[in-house]
């Protein structure tokens, strides 16, 4: 940042000599009270789990206490130019590499700005409140800067690669193995789409879903997705799952989209539509319908991260799901949680009186594989059973016996 950036920022708060000359004139009122401010301010941010974690020894503390120290000084200067905005600067670098989250520095500003208030009302200081409020809000400006600029180049640099992306095709399905539990042989399997960069390495969509959506891009990546699912498996007597989520759904072009490619593929039946159940709040009934329509044609309902969160069990009984997909968090934790284990067990249990198949995602040990075999679980879905894979070439001889 160039000088004139920072007179800028004085500028836009309209922070004018005369306030820096008032400011200086407190600092015998305010220094006196830096360990009283140190103390305090200690007391307040260790109420954060963050600040337990980046200042976490006594060493760390006793230099991170000098620090602040010299920074409340600072305030009471009277002299604000290019030297102190680069202090900020560097203390934001710092914040940023450490991870500290914005909001901490938010909240951490909230107390600074109380504790200055208290001291100036009671040595009846009210002129120099507006002064100080000026600095502060310049303070905080150049402090968080560094998370605006990041975040505005990590939206570009998401931006440029999905477009990228689906400009280029490089969307591909990967493929889980979803395994039978009596047999314990591959019985389907889960399309997850992945993203494929310049170096050929290719990246989970999830972190990138937002910033599709906000760029309206998502569309175009889930035709993509789609298409190439359809490819790989629709004419093969193989069954194949594809996940929707309600905005899919309820996007009528996309919807029709879907049901023309079911009428491509030779085999209707084995494909299944994973609908996340937490979707379900904004308008069931256009589930529904779009649940008639497919089966129509013999595809299958199954509903997706079921006891994540949300689990309206009379949606679930209007839907009449085939499928029933366990949410992973409870699985992965079921060999250290009775709660998880209970839950679980009340779920199949309940899928078998709604003659619904249930699948266990998130097979990621032994110990998880064993209790849900127990349980009565119809599959199984997991990294300890079969890692997501590139299909590939591999399509034209596809089988279930990988």
């Amino acid at each position: 940042m160039k000088k004139n950036k920072y007179t800028l920022i004085l500028k836009h708060y309209k922070f004018e000599a005369e306030d820096a000359l008032l400011l200086k004139s407190i600092s015998q009122i305010m220094i006196p009270y830096t360990e009283d401010f140190l103390d305090d301010f200690y007391e307040f941010i260790f109420e954060f789990d963050h600040a337990n974690k980046f200042i976490s020894t006594e060493e760390i503390l006793k230099r991170h206490r000098v620090e602040i120290g010299k920074w409340y000084h600072a305030l009471f200067c009277g002299c604000y130019d290019e030297c102190y905005f680069q202090k900020l600067t560097t203390i934001s670098e710092v914040h940023v590499k450490i991870g500290l989250p914005a909001h901490y520095v938010n909240a951490a500003f909230s107390y600074v700005r109380r504790f200055v208030r208290e001291i100036l009302i009671s040595n009846k200081e009210f002129e120099l409140i507006s002064s100080f409020e000026k600095l502060v809000d310049i303070n905080l400006d150049i402090l968080t800067l560094i998370y605006r600029e990041e975040e505005q180049s990590k939206l570009l640099d998401e931006i440029v690669f999905i477009k990228r992306c689906v400009e280029k095709g490089t969307i591909i399905p990967f493929v889980q193995p979803i395994i039978d539990v009596k047999t314990m042989k591959i019985q389907k399997y889960e399309c997850l789409m992945r993203l494929i960069d310049d170096n050929k390495c290719a990246h989970s969509v999830f972190p990138y879903l937002l910033t599709a959506k906000k760029t309206y891009l998502y569309n175009p990546m889930m035709k993509i997705m789609l298409e190439k699912s359809f490819e790989l498996f629709c004419q093969t007597d193989v069954e194949f799952s594809i996940n929707l989520g309600y905005e899919d759904i309820a996007n009528s072009e996309f919807k029709n989209y879907i049901y023309k490619k079911i009428l491509s593929c030779a085999h209707p039946k084995n494909i299944i539509f994973e609908i996340l159940e937490t979707d379900f709040i904004e308008d069931f009934e256009i589930i529904i319908d779009f649940a008639k329509t497919v089966r129509s044609y013999g595809c299958k309902i199954a509903i997706d991260d079921f006891g994540s969160g949300y689990s309206n069990i009379e949606n679930i009984i209007t839907l009449k799901p085939e499928i029933l997909k366990i949410d992973g968090s409870l699985i992965k934790i079921i060999d250290s949680s009775a709660e998880a284990r209970t839950i679980v067990k009340n779920v199949i249990n309940m899928a078998k009186e709604l003659n619904t198949k249930t699948v266990a995602e998130y097979i990621h040990n032994k110990e998880v594989l064993e209790i849900v075999q127990d349980l009565g679980v119809d599959f199984l879905q997991g990294f300890y059973l079969g890692e997501p894979f590139d299909l590939g070439k591999e399509a034209n001889n596809l089988t279930l016996k990988r």
